[in-house]
């Protein structure tokens, strides 16, 4: 009786090639506890415009104004960081020693959540440094490293899309879950400021650890010859490189408004349900039906292979924007306000959780139409785009509500029709009307796409 032979594991090889490429079962395991921890951050980050507010006490403009300031100094980190990521050859690698940033993330956003009892300044010029230093250098040279990582760690496309479709997985089931759960945690110990250093410990312990992995035992491959193609390119030139990139400028437009909307919704999530429902805690229930959304990664390598990326990405953005449109006509229902945010979660798993994927078309886009390969300062852009969003969204929640009339304060019983107004306007129709630009970019980026292959 014949028995099937087992093939054996040959990733670890630098003579392996693409097409006969198989990877060890734990290495999804492996580099997926990476991008939880690094998403979790997100997740707990974009609840800093409430802490300021309600906890703090700090007017909703001054706070947006803080957050949107800080990104100042991300065009200068990008920079620094795609530059020093392109020209670092260690024994550990070119991406793989910048997953060291993770913890000390983690470490910023506890302090970032634990602000002492200063005056107004005091308590501004604490949190701008905070978040600058967790945004502006860790987030930084984490996103900026990831594609990299994958491309150097991983040779097939097949493979690239099965590891990455894995981790976004599990990357939203774990956000589900954390959005389920800190909404019950601000409910219960979120009203003073140690408990919000309680709730950034929770998250930020085991996450460290869990994130750490990757690092520790993921290494990168790479033939002499391989490396020799990625050798750094003077600043200037990749620069003026990016600008025959349309690809690549797109996708950094398309994760600005990705992450604007994410932001947002984070963001004005807490005042919605506070304030249109009159119970915070009802926030955890419109979590529960994402968890079908991790269905859609499951199909979505099989998806690719047979209608391609572009598809893929369109059809997700289709079904954002009209989960939008849902919340925003019927947002004083809870069914339909859950069965909108089923609709845009699984619209968004594309641009959000696929980035490095796109990230890493950009690159092969850019070397074919050039001859030269960028790899840092392209995935910087992408990083950039990210930031940028976050902050701007956060900042827009700052701001508007601002001029909506909202008062912050633990002593507010209630708001005026303008404040409530905006809030429900934040909560739908910002995000619908965003989600359409996106749509109608997504057109000009899969046909630079199908370009490339022209």
């Amino acid at each position: 009786m014949k028995t099937r032979e087992k093939k054996k594991a040959n990733w670890s090889d630098p003579n392996t090639t693409a097409e006969n490429e198989i990877l060890p079962r734990r290495m999804k395991w492996l580099w997926t506890g990476r991008g939880i921890g690094y998403s979790l951050n997100v997740v707990l980050i974009l609840q800093l415009t409430y802490y300021c507010t309600d906890i703090l006490g700090m007017p909703a403009p001054l706070v947006g104004t803080l957050l949107l300031a800080s990104k100042i100094f991300d065009g200068i980190t990008d920079l620094i960081a795609g530059t020093i990521i392109d020209r670092t050859h260690s024994r550990w690698g070119k991406a793989r020693p910048y997953d060291i940033f993770l913890p000390f993330m983690w470490i910023g956003t506890i302090f970032l959540f634990s602000v002492p009892d200063f005056g107004m300044v005091g308590k501004s010029v604490y949190i701008f440094i905070l978040y600058a230093l967790v945004n502006s250098v860790c987030n930084t040279f984490l996103m900026a490293a990831d594609p990299i990582f994958l491309g150097r760690t991983i040779r097939k496309e097949e493979n690239r899309m099965s590891l990455t479709s894995f981790q976004g997985a599990f990357i939203m089931i774990f956000s589900i879950l954390a959005n389920v759960i800190l909404p019950q945690l601000i409910g219960g110990i979120g009203s003073t400021r140690a408990g919000w250093t309680v709730i950034a410990l929770v998250f930020a312990v085991p996450l460290s650890i869990v994130g750490s992995l990757r690092m520790m035992t993921v290494k990168e491959i790479l033939t002499d010859e391989e490396e020799a193609k990625t050798e750094g390119i003077p600043v200037k030139k990749s620069i003026r490189l990016i600008g025959k990139n349309k690809l690549a400028i797109l996708l950094c437009i398309m994760t600005i408004l990705t992450n604007t909307i994410t932001a947002m919704n984070s963001a004005v999530q807490s005042y919605y349900f506070k304030w249109i429902f009159g119970d915070i805690s009802l926030a955890s229930l419109i979590s529960l039906p994402t968890f079908l959304t991790p269905v859609v990664l499951i199909f979505a390598p099989m998806i690719t292979r047979k209608f391609g990326s572009g598809i893929l990405l369109k059809a997700g953005l289709i079904l954002s924007a009209a989960g939008y449109a849902l919340r925003w006509l019927f947002g004083a229902n809870l069914v339909t306000i859950m069965a909108g945010t089923i609709l845009t979660s699984v619209g968004t798993v594309p641009i959000s959780i696929l980035l490095s994927i796109y990230t890493l078309e950009c690159i092969d886009y850019g070397e074919r139409k050039t001859g030269e390969r960028v790899e840092g300062i392209i995935s910087v852009m992408m990083g950039f785009g990210t930031k940028v969003g976050s902050g701007i969204g956060s900042a827009l929640i700052g701001f508007l509500m601002g001029i909506s009339g909202y008062v912050g304060n633990e002593t507010a019983v209630s708001q005026t029709e303008g404040a409530l107004g905006m809030i429900k306007f934040l909560f739908g129709g910002a995000p619908f009307i965003l989600a359409a630009v996106i749509l109608v970019l997504s057109f000009f980026f899969v046909s630079g796409a199908s370009e490339k292959e022209g």
